[in-house]
């Protein structure tokens, strides 16, 4: 059997990124035993004669990391003890490099002594000045599981063996969730969590486990757009041209490798439309039993977002719109059959998704959920988080700059020994983005003059996605963009797909436009993936004085 050109097309471009996203994801090797410290509790341990300690590498585990570091030779003399520096961090399930013993004195005991209740420590290695492994000896018995793990322990802290950014929320509330633990982080709903929680539970609390879900969400999504762009536009190249334009972006790039909840939201919005798509292309004389199945699945998927993130209700309303503008036009007179389908696929299921997310936080006995009041009362909880949520941030940006990048969101930096520089920042690919504008505003005017159907449909979901945010008090960031994005990568497809159909020798930019896309891409690649290379070469890559990363 002879394999379409497509198809092939198809399995490159799947291909290619899988193995992309997955180089270098994250360490599949990670403590796994921590130890809990309360309040002036102390770990020692003792130093080989005549060593000069000078760092050390330690792991905080699922709770926040506040120590001191003691220095002495008479563990019995308080007074001896010298005290060398302070640490805490925002950070959990990540390495921490602390440089000590400034005096460079051999001493012959380290005591690290919490000063908070909730410090929690994995593993920990300490080095001469040589950088050298100093072997440690515990004093005690329970200094010994901070040894237990010393093949777990890297050379280097960087975004590969330890959490950045938004990671200090969701994975952590994932394995809180798993264990029975107060859940830090219950401002979202739970799903996107539970779902981070999967390959925790098998694979134990590393990078890679807790951004592979988010990763192979990234992934599909690549396989839905190209399904949307089919049903839309109805050819296969303008399909693989979705396809590739979402492959090529920064923000989709970054965005699927971090352990956050956002790609399984986009997934399902996605997900959604699909079908919602699906059924707007029925015509109304069909059968009821073709119409119900697209529908039950829109609102599954929908359902399935919102207890994701509640920021999903933006799509729901472009839906709503255009579900209310094709009712009318296709129905003179009240459907009463559909119209109990679509109560039942957009609010009665979400309902039932959204409440059966939160059985595992209702069993969690931390949490006091035990009635509907108390759920409730966890839902106004959620509401207040974010109707509250003002103070400012050196890195959010108001919501009309998103489309031009006007500030990207900086998740990671690092410098390494050898002198390189590795770096993370939240941002699209200029090329896409920045013509996106030219081919949303243009799919506004041509669906106007034209009465176009496809057209139309994206420009509702992109202004119901993006122009909410000017309502919106809180803080915001530019990845709020990224349930928006989708449409504005249709646009340009949109676009091309007429010019095409105008004058077939414009088919001839599909190759070209994913030339200069990959350009971008490979230029900003070290942008958007942490890969270390010089101070310089990423100072050439902003452009604007806002581009701080």
């Amino acid at each position: 059997m002879k394999i379409k050109k497509s198809t092939i097309v198809f399995l490159i471009i799947l291909v290619a990124y899988t193995v992309l996203s997955f180089y270098k994801l994250g360490s599949m090797k990670n403590p796994q035993t921590y130890f809990n410290l309360k309040d002036t509790e102390q770990l020692i341990y003792v130093l080989p004669d005549n060593t000069i300690p000078s760092r050390m590498m330690f792991y905080s585990g699922n709770d926040l990391p506040y120590i001191s570091i003691f220095l002495t030779n008479d563990i019995n003399d308080l007074n001896s003890y010298k005290y060398d520096s302070s640490y805490d961090s925002v950070y959990v399930f990540a390495w921490h490099d602390v440089s000590f013993n400034y005096e460079k004195e051999p001493y012959k005991y380290v005591v690290l002594q919490s000063y908070w209740d909730t410090t929690t420590l994995g593993e920990l290695k300490i080095y001469d000045q040589n950088d050298n492994e100093i072997k440690l000896e515990p004093l005690h018995e329970n200094e010994k599981v901070l040894l237990d793990e010393q093949d777990t322990v890297p050379e280097e802290f960087s975004y590969y063996n330890s959490s950045y950014f938004d990671e200090v929320y969701f994975p952590r509330a994932a394995y809180e969730i798993m264990n029975d633990l107060p859940i830090y982080e219950s401002v979202h709903p739970p799903l996107g969590k539970l779902i981070i929680s999967i390959p925790i539970s098998i694979l134990g609390v590393t990078p890679f486990a807790y951004r592979l879900m988010g990763n192979i969400a990234g992934i599909l999504m690549l396989v839905v757009i190209y399904a949307i762009a089919k049903e839309l536009f109805k050819k296969e190249s303008f399909a693989l041209f979705a396809m590739a334009i979402m492959a090529l972006d920064g923000m989709h790039f970054v965005q699927t490798r971090i352990g956050t909840v956002d790609t399984f939201l986009v997934l399902f919005l996605m997900t959604s439309f699909l079908f919602f798509i699906k059924y707007i292309k029925i015509p109304k004389e069909a059968e009821m039993k073709k119409k119900v199945i697209p529908l039950l699945l829109s609102g599954t998927f929908w359902g399935m977002a919102m207890s994701t993130k509640w920021t999903a209700a933006f799509v729901g309303l472009g839906m709503g719109i255009i579900y209310l503008v094709d009712y009318c036009l296709k129905y003179k007179k009240c459907n009463i059959k559909l119209l109990l389908f679509s109560v039942l696929s957009f609010v009665i299921i979400p309902i039932v998704i959204y409440i059966l997310s939160y059985i595992p936080v209702m069993l969690n006995p931390n949490e006091g959920i035990y009635d509907v009041k108390s759920f409730l009362e966890y839902q106004n909880g959620i509401y207040q988080y974010h109707s509250q949520l003002t103070e400012g941030h050196p890195f959010s940006s108001p919501w009309y700059t998103w489309p031009y990048i006007g500030k990207p969101l900086w998740f990671y930096c690092s410098n390494f020994e050898n002198g390189t520089y590795g770096t993370i920042a939240c941002m699209g690919n200029p090329a896409i983005w920045w013509l996106s504008i030219a081919t949303a505003v243009a799919t506004l005017i041509y669906s106007a003059f034209k009465k176009n159907k496809e057209g139309a449909m994206l420009v509702v979901m992109i202004l119901a996605t993006w122009l909410p945010y000017f309502f919106i008090g809180r803080v915001m960031f530019i990845y709020h963009y990224f349930i928006t994005l989708p449409f504005m990568m249709l646009s340009i497809v949109f676009i091309v797909s007429r010019l095409v159909e105008w004058k077939k020798q414009f088919k001839y930019i599909i190759p070209i436009l994913c030339m200069i896309f990959l350009g971008f891409f490979i230029y900003f690649y070290p942008v958007y993936s942490g890969m270390p290379v010089s101070h310089d070469y990423i100072e050439q890559t902003k452009w604007f004085d806002e581009w701080i990363y």
